[in-house]
């Protein structure tokens, strides 16, 4: 079974984490949605880039080989994008170049 560290050197499962994520997506959903009524992007402030991504400022892989998992499911940890602007944060918004363009 998977499991990881957490900042206090307990363990847990990849199913916990994956569940914690979850959750606190929805949780940050929400929020969003009782401060201002609708989810929106915060990059770029627009609600027409649907769908609505959460992001993590520190990946969830880089959380689990770091031994602070518990960063994976911190709000604090998760931004609300449109999913374009979602792929730029990621870097997957990479245009390839045909050999006309060099």
């Amino acid at each position: 079974m998977n499991s990881y560290k957490i900042s206090t050197g307990e363990r847990v499962t990849k199913i916990t984490i994956d569940r914690r994520v979850r959750e606190a997506k929805k949780e940050k959903l929400a929020q969003q949605v009782d401060q201002f009524g609708y989810n929106f992007c915060t990059q770029c402030k627009a609600n027409t880039d649907v769908p609505i991504d959460c992001a993590h400022v520190v990946s969830v892989d880089q959380c689990q080989r770091t031994g602070r998992s518990e960063l994976a499911w911190d709000l604090e940890n998760i931004r609300i994008l449109g999913r374009s602007c979602h792929k730029k944060y990621d870097g997957l918004d990479l245009q390839f170049k045909t050999k006309q363009d060099e």
